[in-house]
């Protein structure tokens, strides 16, 4: 068992479960913390985080604690955890400040990639269609009506919202019990749940991951291709020192005798980043630049008025969605229900409808109306 196997550290036999366990209150830590992220405290507990996982992923290794021909089910519930390690550590390169290299965000692909790997090897989440199946997927997509097109948009939007929605149930459920599992104050059972609720949010964020790093990939390697284009043109960096100007790094144009006219100051970028990740990588190279995520910037639109709340929408289109699904002759019976309930209840609001209805066919008869180019 997983709590049986020891490792010397120090000179000191330390259990496998205590070296996670450590890495494990780091990371709690780091996602709560208000250490600013490029500051040296924040970084040295990042990395004293990843070597406790490390440690721990090079036992997990050594004693072949996992197999792809297993089940989840033929996991005991002292190794679940450990099944969390490759999350962790591509979690913690998200972390790291790096701003102007790409190793770390490579790195966390290949965590994160793993840990997907090994989920899909226990059957608890889908492999990624191939490429070929997805070609295949485009040509079929490209012969599918408007119609069901439209269907299949409004099951993926309630896909996403139940999605939301189970990330929000676990994130209570660990949050109530996290304590009482890193403690061993619950039984086996409770703890077996709580882990495998814990695998389910790592999947969902492990592809919100690895969709993140791949645009933070391609803006890297604009930025220093930016770099290396400016290394390559000497003659605009030595003028713009010559002219001693504030803002070094910027084209000046050639040094001339005459006075030359002052440009006009540039316009600031407004960036948006996805998520706080993002937000606190990109914004090293920007300090002063104003800088929010897409919830941020959405919640201040919705305190504007701009946009509509997020959780009315999501309501609004999950019944949207219903009714769209829905059976035609099983809505009728739903409509014809609701107005009987109205009925006994003596809904004021349908009365005063049904008699405004009486007195306008006391006024307008049967047949009454537009006769134009009738005979």
């Amino acid at each position: 068992m997983a709590e049986a196997i020891p490792d010397v550290v120090d000179g000191e036999e330390k259990k496998l479960s205590d070296i996670f366990l450590s890495g494990w209150n780091l990371f709690d830590e780091l996602e709560v913390t208000d250490l600013p992220f490029n500051g040296a405290p924040f970084q040295s507990k990042v990395k004293e985080a990843m070597g406790y996982f490390e440690q721990a992923t090079v036992i997990v290794n050594q004693v072949g604690m996992f197999s792809p021909n297993e089940l989840i089910d033929e996991v005991s519930t002292e190794s679940l955890p450990f099944m969390l390690l490759p999350y962790f550590l591509g979690k913690l390169t998200t972390k790291i400040n790096n701003p102007n290299g790409i190793e770390a965000i490579e790195l966390g692909e290949v965590y994160f990639k793993d840990h997907l790997q090994r989920c899909q090897e226990y059957e608890l989440c889908k492999a990624p269609k191939s490429k070929a199946q997805q070609d295949g997927k485009t040509d079929a997509a490209q012969q599918k009506s408007e119609q069901r097109e439209l269907i299949e948009a409004a099951y993926n939007r309630n896909d996403k919202i139940a999605q939301y929605r189970k990330m929000k149930e676990i994130d209570e459920y660990m949050t109530r019990m996290r304590g009482a599992v890193k403690n061993k104050a619950v039984d086996d059972e409770v703890r077996r749940e709580f882990f495998l609720k814990y695998l389910d949010k790592s999947i969902i964020e492990a592809k919100q991951e690895l969709e993140s790093l791949r645009l933070m990939k391609e803006r890297a390697k604009m930025r220093l291709a930016r770099m290396q284009a400016g290394e390559q043109n000497p003659l605009e960096s030595s003028t713009a020192y010559q002219q001693n100007a504030p803002d070094i790094g910027h084209n000046h144009g050639h040094h001339h005798h005459h006075h030359a006219e002052p440009k006009p100051k540039p316009l600031q970028p407004f960036i948006i980043t996805r998520n706080e990740t993002q937000k606190a990588v990109f914004g090293l190279g920007y300090p002063s630049v104003p800088i929010m995520t897409v919830d941020e910037f959405y919640q201040q639109r919705v305190d504007e008025g701009i946009f509509p709340d997020e959780q009315k929408m999501a309501k609004i289109n999950l019944e949207k969605a219903i009714a769209a699904a829905q059976d035609p002759n099983e809505k009728e019976d739903q409509e014809k229900a609701a107005i009987e309930l109205q009925v006994e209840d003596d809904d004021p609001e349908y009365l005063a409808r049904m008699r405004r209805m009486d007195e306008y066919k006391d006024v307008v008869r049967r047949g009454d109306g537009n006769r134009h180019n009738r005979s």
